[in-house]
């Protein structure tokens, strides 16, 4: 399900490690370009090509990256050049990619070779002053990209951690899909074997048909139980009665009148007779609507509306906005109301509103013809 975004982010991750392996070339490039000034520039490329080559490790070896780009730099030192932009990039995927203690290896051995530079510089005749403050600013930078890449790794991970509930809930969702599907059915098929059990015995000319209908109801029955008992492996629950059909519309009333909200129930249109299941996806967007009023609003005033068309029910839960507003389209419940809706077919908006906040879910009425 979430197959897509994470090949994009898997993409866009590999588009920018490879712009970060660019930036040594890039800048040696750019300084031969400049001016005659560098002594080597042919040498000054070379090595900035092998700090790219380098950094194109960096996600499986970051330490070991960030160590070969350092050397390579002090190289460069020695003979009066440098680029210096690999090593920041080095620090930027040890912060990123490093385990804690490859990380910390790789701040003690940086921050203690700008120690030695500075000792060194002032020993060759640096100005004291000039030295402390030029190494200080570049020991800022290490460290600064180190912290970004840390950043950017907590919140790569924060991300993970959330698809991850964002999956678990909808696979919940089709477990109690799954469950409640086979409780609308066996209802269903049950009803109709025993009613045609109950003909069979009681009829005269009828029998042998209804007894075939009866067996044929018994054997579908068993089917049905068999195939979805798969999907419900991971989500038993003891005590449940397969025979309980789920709530629908005709629970709509009770379940408002249980929420400790000022609600008012509108009925637009002619109801008709809508298949179970969609009649229960309507009543679980109205109570996951509820919920996150009461979670996030308070007790404000809310409005139900349930239209009936020819093709379609929508249904609709507004709240009043609250004197300290929430953010009531955050939580977790509302991929699951989605999922829900998504799996019979019809579609949810949840839309901040001027004065509010509304939930709005559009299901197909799929009604159930009646035979003459």
């Amino acid at each position: 399900m979430d197959a897509g975004p994470q090949a994009g982010r898997a993409r866009l991750e590999r588009l920018s490690e490879g712009l970060l392996a660019l930036l040594p070339v890039t800048a040696a490039w750019l300084s031969i370009l400049d001016g005659p000034a560098e002594r080597y520039p042919l040498v000054l490329l070379a090595v900035a090509t092998v700090q790219m080559s380098a950094l194109a490790w960096c996600r499986r070896f970051p330490l070991t990256v960030l160590l070969v780009v350092i050397a390579l730099e002090t190289a460069l030192i020695v003979l009066d050049m440098e680029i210096f932009v690999g090593v920041l990039a080095a620090t930027f995927a040890l912060g990123t990619w490093g385990k804690p203690v490859q990380q910390r290896i790789g701040l003690v051995v940086g921050l203690s070779l700008l120690g030695i530079g500075m000792v060194v510089s002032i020993a060759g005749g640096a100005p004291a002053g000039f030295a402390v403050v030029g190494i200080a600013s570049v020991a800022v930078m290490f460290v600064g990209f180190w912290l970004s890449g840390r950043l950017g790794a907590r919140q790569r991970g924060r991300i993970r951690e959330l698809e991850a509930d964002r999956a678990e809930v909808v696979r919940r969702e089709r477990a109690l899909l799954a469950r409640e599907l086979h409780d609308i059915l066996n209802h269903s098929v049950t009803a109709m074997v025993l009613d045609a059990t109950a003909a069979a015995e009681t009829g005269t000319d009828v029998r042998e048909t209804l007894d075939r209908v009866a067996r044929t109801g018994r054997d579908s029955l068993a089917e049905l139980r068999r195939l979805l008992g798969v999907l419900r492996a991971s989500s038993a629950d003891g005590g449940h009665d397969p025979l309980v059909v789920p709530p629908g519309l005709a629970q709509i009333d009770a379940l408002v009148s249980a929420t400790p909200l000022d609600v008012t129930v509108v009925r637009h249109g002619d109801p008709g007779r809508l298949d179970a299941s969609i009649e229960h996806a309507a009543y679980r967007v109205v109570q996951e609507a509820l919920t996150n009023v009461v979670k996030h609003a308070g007790p404000v005033a809310t409005v139900v509306s349930l239209a009936f068309a020819a093709d379609q029910l929508t249904v609709s839960v507004v709240n009043e906005r609250p004197v300290t507003a929430g953010n009531p389209g955050s939580g977790l419940g509302l991929v699951g109301m989605r999922e829900r809706v998504l799996l019979v077919g019809g579609m949810l908006q949840v839309t901040p509103r001027p004065d509010g906040f509304e939930v709005r879910a559009v299901l197909p009425s799929r009604s159930v013809a009646c035979s003459a």
